[in-house]
C-alpha cells in the first residue's frame, strides 16, 4: 500500500522551507521534516470478501534550530491535512482515502542543549482497503 508515499507526496505539494522524507530523524539534515507511520494502527472493520476500513496513525515530525520555523511549517501542515477538503489518492489502487482526524495538534516534544528543538504533530488517517480479484 502506497499511503505513506501519498501523504508525503501531499505535504511536499505545499510551498514549504523544507522537503517532507519518510521515516525516522536522522540528524543529517537541518532542518529535518518527517512523516512517519506508528504503532496502533488498527482494522476498523472487515467484511466477508475480505475488504477492510483501517486507520492509520501517522505523525509528522520536525527538527531544527528555527523553532519559528518549525512552528510555521507544522502549522501550515496541520491546517492542510486539517481541511475538510483534503484528499489523498492512492497511485497503485491500494487503498481509497475516508477520512483524517487530529489526535494532537504540533507541540514541542524535546530540545536538546545544542538549541535544536523536536516537534511533532499527529493524526489518523481512515482508508478503505480491497481484497484484490484473481
Amino acid at each position: 500500500m502506497d499511503l505513506k508515499e501519498r501523504v508525503k507526496d501531499a505535504i511536499n505539494t505545499l510551498q514549504l522551507p523544507v522537503t517532507c522524507r519518510l521515516g525516522y530523524l536522522d540528524g543529517k539534515h537541518d532542518p529535518d521534516l518527517r512523516l512517519q507511520v506508528l504503532p496502533g494502527s488498527n482494522v476498523i472493520e472487515c467484511d466477508y470478501a475480505g475488504n477492510k476500513t483501517e486507520e492509520y496513525i501517522m505523525e509528522v515530525i520536525m527538527r531544527g534550530a528555527n523553532e519559528l520555523e518549525i512552528n510555521q511549517v507544522l502549522a501550515k501542515v496541520a491546517d492542510y491535512l486539517c481541511d475538510n477538503d483534503f484528499r489523498v489518492a492512492s497511485h497503485d489502487g491500494s487503498f481509497v482515502y475516508s477520512g483524517l482526524d487530529v489526535a494532537s495538534f504540533p507541540h514541542p516534544i524535546m530540545a536538546d542543549t545544542t538549541g535544536e528543538v523536536t516537534y511533532v504533530f499527529d493524526f489518523k488517517i481512515t482508508v478503505d482497503t480491497f481484497t484484490k480479484e484473481g
